[in-house]
């Protein structure tokens, strides 16, 4: 019975010599590729195509066989060439050539005694080849050929799976080593100046941080570490620096006397008080009114340190142009704001019967503003309108990807979030730069406008129960993308609406 072909990734060589074991040769290349493919086995005169470079092809088979098969015959040591010198001598000879090289490969090599052969001496051959007397010969008769072919059959087999193994494992190590040199290289780009660059290494080492290579996954997450620890450090030296020059400031408003202007130099003696007016302006009933302005009055001249005059000087210009501006307002106020409801102090002018001030709209929530702070980003999106309606959620925004063309797996797009109208989601729950267990859920898209069934598990996940929608813009991996400041306000909110 027939084995069944067992595909096995390696090369079998057989070496042998055409005038005194061709026969045997024959038989057992049939014998391996039947069992394991003609494409595994290589034989000089079946493996050759025509055309092909002779010395060319066989070197290249050697190099890449994982078995060598060395058929050795009665006259293998003796036979010579033309010149009657033996041919293993001749260091041209292909015999000796493909079993050198097999020797300096270590590759596993099979005498194989065909009849009554029996293994050289060292003594009897060359030095490049005297290590081929301590291999373990096979003794192949053919009398009982099948045998001994079925012997060599196995021990074959378990060469190649040996080999195969050893070249997924050496290839795992290399696949491994490349990813670990992929970690430094992204450990570098964190601090890049771009920060599409830096936003892309972060995604791409929290991808490693899941790595199946527990090497990799620790040497991810070991720089991730390292990153936020530097991160939080620096965010503490921004407050520090910030609550610092808050403490300065009110400091040196303390310091200055009561009344005076911000950056105004100090005076050693205090000034007198002086009454200036503004001119006279119409008021709505025809009344004049006077309103008091109080300005510092010159200081005597040996009182004024040196340097103070010029200082003196511009405050004073600085005062009356306040009286101007003062003035100007009142003017505005009395022709379009007063309504002849406000009360004016000044001689002749009686105050209205009603003093009720106008009402005043309500204010735009800051977190649905689309401020220039958000668009001072280099990719930043501003959501417009959010409507529910006919079972959609529908979703309409600008956005700036810089440049880059929007993918929702390999680049820029926009992340949505559900909010409960209060306050928009704390960046901690806006994407994948915090751990999967405090991530908080979120929608993808790069479409525009941004369409969501109300019957998805998307929008129940995301938006059930929600008054607004928030949006913010992610990288490959999730990753959202560090703003100016190295947060995440890349965008903003705006209420969920229903026609």
């Amino acid at each position: 019975m027939t084995p069944s072909p067992v595909r096995t990734a390696g090369r079998i060589f057989i070496s042998y010599r055409r005038d005194e074991t061709g026969f045997p040769a024959s038989w057992l290349y049939e014998r391996l590729a039947t069992h394991f493919g003609p494409e595994q086995v290589f034989k000089d005169v079946d493996s050759i195509e025509l055309g092909d470079d002779f010395l060319q092809a066989i070197a290249n088979a050697v190099g890449a066989c994982d078995v060598l098969l060395v058929l050795i015959g009665s006259q293998w040591l003796t036979i010579t060439d033309e010149a009657g010198r033996g041919r293993l001598e001749n260091s041209d000879d292909f015999v000796r050539l493909e079993i050198e090289a097999a020797l300096q490969r270590r590759v596993r090599i099979i005498p194989i005694l065909v009849g009554r052969a029996r293994m050289p001496h060292a003594d009897q051959l060359p030095a490049s080849l005297a290590k081929l007397v301590h291999r373990q010969a096979l003794e192949l008769d053919p009398n009982r050929f099948e045998t001994d072919s079925g012997r060599l059959l196995r021990v074959v087999e378990r060469t190649l799976a040996e080999e195969e193994s050893r070249r997924k494992a050496e290839a795992q190590r290399a696949e491994e080593a490349s990813r670990l040199a992929t970690v430094q290289t992204m450990a570098a780009s964190l601090r890049a100046d771009d920060v599409a660059e830096a936003n892309a290494a972060e995604a791409a080492l929290r991808r490693l941080a899941g790595d199946d290579s527990e090497r990799v996954a620790q040497a991810a997450q070991a720089v991730l570490h390292v990153w936020k620890d530097e991160q939080d450090r620096q965010q503490r030296e921004a407050e520090q620096r910030r609550e610092a020059e808050q403490q300065t400031v009110q400091a040196d408003e303390q310091r200055q006397p009561q009344g005076w202007p911000k950056e105004a130099p100090r005076i050693v003696a205090p000034p007198a008080k002086v009454v200036a007016s503004v001119p006279p302006v119409g008021a709505t009933d025809g009344s004049l009114t006077t309103v008091p302005i109080e300005l510092p009055a010159p200081a005597p001249p040996g009182d004024t340190p040196a340097g103070v005059r010029p200082a003196r000087r511009r405050l004073l210009i600085a005062g009356l142009a306040l009286v101007g501006l003062l003035g100007a307002g009142g003017i505005a106020y009395a022709q379009f704001g007063g309504n002849g409801d406000a009360e004016v102090v000044g001689s002749g002018a009686s105050p209205s019967a009603s003093t009720k001030p106008t009402a005043a709209s309500a204010a735009t929530p800051a977190d649905e503003v689309c401020t220039k702070e958000i668009q001072s980003n280099k990719r930043w999106v501003c959501l417009d309108s959010a409507v529910i309606a006919n079972g959609k959620l529908t979703v309409n925004y600008k956005v700036d990807y810089a440049g880059s063309t929007p993918d929702i797996d390999t680049g820029f797009h926009v992340h949505f979030y559900g909010s409960d109208g209060k306050n928009p989601p704390p960046d901690y729950t806006m994407g994948s730069q915090e751990p999967m267990s405090t991530r908080g859920d979120y929608y993808y898209d790069y479409r525009q406008p941004m369409v969501l069934s109300t019957d998805s598990k998307d929008f129940r996940r995301v938006f059930t129960g929600a008054k607004k929608v928030c949006a913010r813009i992610a990288v490959t991996g999730h990753g959202l993308v560090h703003d100016n400041k190295h947060g995440y306000q890349t965008g903003n909110c705006v209420p969920i609406t229903k026609p």
